[in-house]
């Protein structure tokens, strides 16, 4: 039997102009009227991952679910090795924990964020797709969707979802041989 690898997806929302969240971290902006795809997309993962700063935002927006249930969780977190019920808290380096995830069978898992975290995958080159869920709305200022420095990566559009509130779901594929040349 082909087994296929676990792949690595950047599932988030975002500001027209690149912002994930206020300044403060709020969230009340995002459209949640609807269900954007988000059934189908958690049928794919079983496991998410996320750094502290998104965990703990998180636990104070929905403290009764502090985790997603059905899937693994896990949270990077230099500054604590406690447990929290499901939650998992990690220190490792990124590229050794997704090399130990991708061992293991499973769906696909779910990169969440925050932005640093995101730069620390980006960086070591293990996202295999990322899926913006364009909010036709602009911040003016926030926590940047992709914060700098970050490494060049060209992307391949695999397809776009639009929805009659005007949001617009762009679907990407890392292209591999960007990842290889620079691994090399």
């Amino acid at each position: 039997m082909l087994m296929c690898m676990r792949r690595v997806k950047y599932f988030v929302a975002c500001s027209l102009d690149g912002f994930i969240a206020r300044s403060d971290g709020n969230v009340d902006w995002l459209f949640m009227d609807q269900d954007y795809g988000m059934a189908a997309f958690f049928k794919s993962v079983d496991v998410a991952v996320m750094g502290r700063k998104t965990y703990d935002k998180m636990r104070e927006l929905a403290p009764q679910q502090a985790s997603f249930p059905g899937m693994e969780n896990y949270v990077f977190s230099t500054s604590t090795k406690e447990r929290d019920g499901e939650v998992k808290f990690i220190s490792m380096a990124v590229r050794e924990w997704v090399t130990e995830m991708r061992s293991r069978p499973g769906k696909d898992i779910w990169l969440m964020g925050g932005g640093n975290l995101v730069r620390q995958f980006l960086v070591s080159k293990v996202v295999d797709e990322i899926v913006l869920t364009i909010h036709p709305r602009l911040l003016g200022m926030g926590i940047p969707l992709f914060p700098p420095p970050y490494p060049e990566i060209e992307l391949e559009l695999l397809r776009c979802e639009q929805y009659s509130t005007g949001l617009v779901q762009v679907f990407y594929s890392v292209k591999q041989e960007a990842k290889d040349k620079s691994d090399g």
